[in-house]
């Protein structure tokens, strides 16, 4: 009998570092996800500090982000209500210039002069129609017109692609800093291993500067604390067992079937099997075959058979010699009898069959196979024969005692 494998797990160090507290103790029954132990690790401590130092770059990075984004959208709204034709008063009044950078201040300057040199040429132009102010002055204000129009389209194009490339480059700044915050938090898990609690970039804020260097080792499964290796205040190596941990509500019944019995034997994944304990008494374990060996033992020259069981008895343990009955190949029918029943002489087995309730005929008998304490008889009985079960070696000893008086 064996722990079942995929129920039985060995806690290593994944670092180099000092044991500080062992949390539980041989016997202790511990859950999934539990802290069994601690350990100082200043390589731990050094990973952390690296993962902090990219948390801090990731914040910076997405403030940035998250500015050049509030500008960009401002600017773009500026634009289109100067293209709406809005008010340069109405402009101020709703944005405040600041949040826009310069931007805002240069763009709604422009819209004004521009709006100015509009309104100055529209209004002159029906004098210089009639002659009453000079035709060249009329033609410059124009002119300043032109320019004031190309001046603050060629400020708004400019305006909107400085900001839509500040935003595309700080959103792949903050990309890269989240990349690096992954990055540092997949070396830092390595180094933990999986014994310790995965990091994450939420979990890991909640570590302060005074648990840089602390790895918290977990148990991966529910189980009982089979063995403890270390102690508190140890050193502890790369790969170092420190606990061993078992769920031993199921173990592995394991068997060896032999070349010669193979043939005779049906038996596959999922067949159900029989389990006896010598050490335990009247103990019979239904059991479920999980493995069939594909290669023979060449000193053994068995093929190995395990099978899961309940361990509803607490007296089971791992290491127990167990029997284990299998299907055969062909069932058939025999005369069986209750092992206990059948009694042996100088070499020779026999029963006692009863002829009436107080007289017993001694029946010799050959004896086949033996299993669940009942015995094959192939030769001596006939199906119906009554067999003597309680009481056979007092019979056996009258039997014997006439012998000799005779």
């Amino acid at each position: 009998m064996d722990y079942d494998q995929n129920r039985h797990v060995s806690i290593h160090s994944a670092c180099e570092g000092i044991l500080t507290e062992m949390l539980v103790q041989p016997g202790n029954q511990v859950t999934r996800g539990q802290v069994v132990a601690r350990i100082s690790s200043p390589e731990v401590g050094q990973s952390r500090s690296e993962v902090q130092s990219r948390l801090a770059s990731l914040q910076l990075a997405m403030n940035e982000q998250k500015r050049n984004s509030e500008i960009c959208s401002g600017v773009e709204e500026l634009v289109a209500l100067i293209r709406a034709g809005e008010s340069p008063e109405h402009l101020i009044a709703g944005f405040a210039t600041e949040a826009l950078g310069d931007y805002g201040r240069t763009l709604i300057e422009a819209y004004t002069r521009r709006r100015s040199a509009i309104a100055i040429a529209n209004g002159s132009r029906e004098a210089a129609d009639v002659g009453a102010i000079a035709g060249r002055i009329q033609t410059e204000r124009e002119r300043e017109m032109q320019t004031a129009e190309a001046s603050l389209a060629s400020l708004m194009d400019q305006a909107l692609f400085d900001v839509n490339q500040k935003c595309k480059q700080s959103t792949a700044a903050a990309e890269a800093a989240q990349r690096d915050v992954e990055i540092a938090l997949q070396q830092l898990n390595a180094l933990l291993g999986p014994a310790a609690s995965e990091v994450t970039q939420v979990s890991f804020r909640q570590v302060n500067n005074d648990t840089l260097s602390s790895v918290d080792l977990v148990s991966p499964i529910d189980g009982t604390v089979e063995e403890r290796l270390l102690t508190a205040t140890e050193r502890v190596s790369v790969g170092e067992p420190i606990f061993t941990i078992a769920d031993t509500s199921r173990l592995w019944a394991e068997a060896d079937i032999r070349q010669s019995d193979w043939n005779a034997i049906t038996v596959a994944v999922g067949q159900r099997v029989t389990i006896t304990v010598p050490a335990i008494s009247n103990v019979r374990l239904d059991g479920e075959v999980i493995v069939v060996g594909r290669r023979v033992n060449l000193v053994t020259g068995a093929a190995p058979l395990v099978a899961s069981i309940i361990a509803s008895d607490p007296r089971l343990r791992p290491g127990m010699f167990i029997r284990m009955t299998v299907p055969t190949d062909k069932p058939r029918d025999v005369i069986a009898v209750p092992t206990q029943a059948v009694v042996v002489h100088e070499n020779q087995p026999f029963v006692f069959v009863a002829e009436s309730d107080t007289e017993f005929r001694r029946v010799d008998v050959v004896t086949g196979e033996q299993q669940n304490e009942m015995t094959e008889i192939t030769s001596g009985l006939s199906v119906g024969d009554q067999v003597v079960v309680e009481g056979v070696f007092k019979l056996k000893s009258e039997i014997l005692l006439a012998g000799e008086e005779e």
